[in-house]
């Protein structure tokens, strides 16, 4: 995934985002207990929702610890622990994403931009092996997606055919979660397709400067009529942003009718932040405040490390 799915830090309760943030560095510890110290690095917001997803669906029984952390020995850091397999799924999916789009980068970037993915690729192919052979249904269905996201684009598809495999994978992701429960299963699945979509359309959208000056694929360009363009005037890009924006809208407005059917036995607070007020917040930051664009330029630290 791409680290679009994450909360409005503001708006939670100083429990609530502590909660979160020993949540996210319990994954963190997972990544690094089951696939090794540098696994860590995979560590993103959105497999911390899949861990909090998976957890809200269950009635694990959860622990809180103190200890060191992973990255920063010399930093203390609560552990939000449980008694499931929460958070080793969630750290296997960051093992097989990551490695996907390592793979994704050789593909695609020039040698030297790919020359980190290079780097980190063959750590990355082991330990995704050894997650594939632990929870071989999230390769498979993490394998699938990639196969029909490359497809799409060298076919040249538009953006509903582009957005396809992310939406199918999250939706197969979140259907496993209700088990044999059909009244779950029906509504997770559906959250989970209109989620991949939002996520799928917010990366193209996210990219769409930097694809059009690199003349690189994007389903929006075509899409807007931008072919043969380098540069948008202040009005094309305000044109393009509030297109974007529509198509992003449309998809939110499913996905939160799914939402709104989940019972969440745990986080649900948490959960729905990021749902109702996360998501439209990164989409608002990207769209219209263009806060990624300035990050490019001057890197920021992880704001939860």
């Amino acid at each position: 995934m791409f680290g679009y799915v994450r909360p409005f830090k503001s708006e939670l309760l100083v429990r609530e985002y502590d909660q979160y943030k020993a949540a996210y560095c319990q994954l963190c510890r997972a990544l690094q207990k089951h696939y090794g110290r540098l696994a860590s690095f995979t560590l993103s917001y959105d497999c911390t929702f899949y861990a909090l997803l998976i957890l809200s669906m269950q009635e694990s029984k959860l622990s809180l610890h103190h200890g060191r952390c992973v990255m920063n020995p010399l930093k203390r850091c609560d552990f939000l622990e449980s008694d499931g397999e929460a958070y080793h799924k969630a750290a296997a999916l960051s093992v097989l994403l990551t490695y996907h789009k390592l793979r994704d980068n050789l593909e695609d970037d020039s040698f030297w931009k790919s020359f980190g993915s290079r780097v980190f690729l063959p750590f990355v192919s082991r330990k995704a092996k050894k997650a594939a052979k632990e929870y071989p249904f999230l390769a498979q269905e993490a394998q699938r997606a990639m196969d029909g996201q490359r497809e799409a684009e060298r076919s040249g598809g538009g953006v509903d055919a582009c957005a396809e495999p992310t939406a199918q994978l999250l939706a197969a992701l979140f259907k496993e979660l209700a088990g044999c429960d059909r009244m779950r299963e029906i509504p997770l699945e559906r959250f989970g397709y209109f989620l991949g979509r939002w996520v799928y359309l917010m990366d193209a959208a996210d990219d769409l400067m930097d694809d059009l000056k690199e003349k690189a694929f994007n389903p929006f360009i075509p899409r807007l009529g931008l072919e043969g363009k380098t540069e948008l005037s202040p009005e094309e890009r305000k044109a393009a942003d509030e297109a974007c924006n529509q198509a992003l809208n449309a998809t939110a407005a499913q996905m939160v009718l799914a939402f709104n059917l989940l019972d969440l036995k745990n986080f649900g607070p948490i959960l729905e932040n990021v749902v109702f007020q996360g998501l439209p917040e990164i989409q608002r930051e990207i769209l219209f405040l263009h806060i990624r664009e300035k990050r490019r330029k001057r890197p920021e630290p992880e704001d939860l490390r």
